[in-house]
């Protein structure tokens, strides 16, 4: 779910910069258009010119605008924006959980990364980290029935992220953690469904169960399976049941 009472600390360059952020990705300042002048800016936003700057260079990194000698700065086109960047998908999350494209493509990106991801920890998965999986479906398995609980969802994603830090591949691992506000976000989604995860629980078991076994390709199969249900699901949402 959303962080709807984020307690990261936040420096004035970074308040200003998602006050502009927000402003981007709600259309205020739209795609293609010219940000005001910086003496506008800092005065609307009530910041120093070098902190204005600094909250530039942080939507520059995040690939919301482009700032070009004379020609100002200037807001991005959406396919340019870091889509996995946790401020971008905070700042635009009301808008991404209705936005079926969004949802469509996650699950889609998620079929290439977790399926290689559970074989991979079938093959190299620790005792312990098993057992952190394991524990990790217990507790979805306890609170099931209760999806509209905030511990049930944060209990699914420890269960999937668990999996990526048994691969033992650091690639595997950064990827899964990089996409980790993105995947709440779908989960928030999906849990709208009712019994959604009712209805996964037996593919999370197989998964769970296949790496416990060290069987590389039980758990590849059992991961498509898994994420099969959670596009139909996806699907549905949106669509409506066929």
């Amino acid at each position: 779910m959303a962080d709807s009472g984020d307690k990261r600390w936040k420096s004035g360059s970074a308040q200003v910069a998602e006050a502009i952020g927000r402003a981007i990705v709600h259309d205020i300042y739209s795609v293609g258009e010219k940000l005001p002048l910086e003496a506008e800016l800092a005065h609307q936003y009530n910041a120093s010119r070098n902190t204005l700057r600094e909250a530039m260079r942080l939507l520059a990194a995040k690939n919301l605008v482009e700032i070009a000698p004379r020609r100002g700065t200037v807001v991005r086109q959406r396919s340019a924006w870091n889509v996995l960047d946790r401020d971008v998908l905070e700042w635009s999350a009301d808008q991404l959980l209705d936005d079926p494209t969004f949802m469509d493509e996650f699950v889609r990106m998620r079929f290439v990364i977790e399926p290689a991801a559970a074989q991979e920890a079938a093959r190299n998965a620790t005792d312990a980290e098993i057992e952190t999986i394991r524990t990790a479906y217990e507790t979805i398995e306890r609170l099931v029935d209760h999806q509209d609980l905030p511990e049930c969802l944060e209990a699914d994603l420890a269960f999937h992220i668990a999996v990526a830090d048994a691969t033992g591949n650091r690639f595997l691992k950064s990827v899964a953690h990089s996409i980790t506000y993105a995947m709440r976000l779908n989960f928030q989604r999906l849990f709208e469904a009712p019994h959604n995860l009712r209805d996964n629980l037996e593919n999370h078991r197989l998964v769970m169960e296949a790496i416990a076994n060290r069987d590389p390709q039980a758990a590849h199969t059992a991961a498509l399976e898994l994420l099969s249900q959670a596009h139909a699901a996806t699907r549905n949402l949106f669509d409506g049941p066929p």
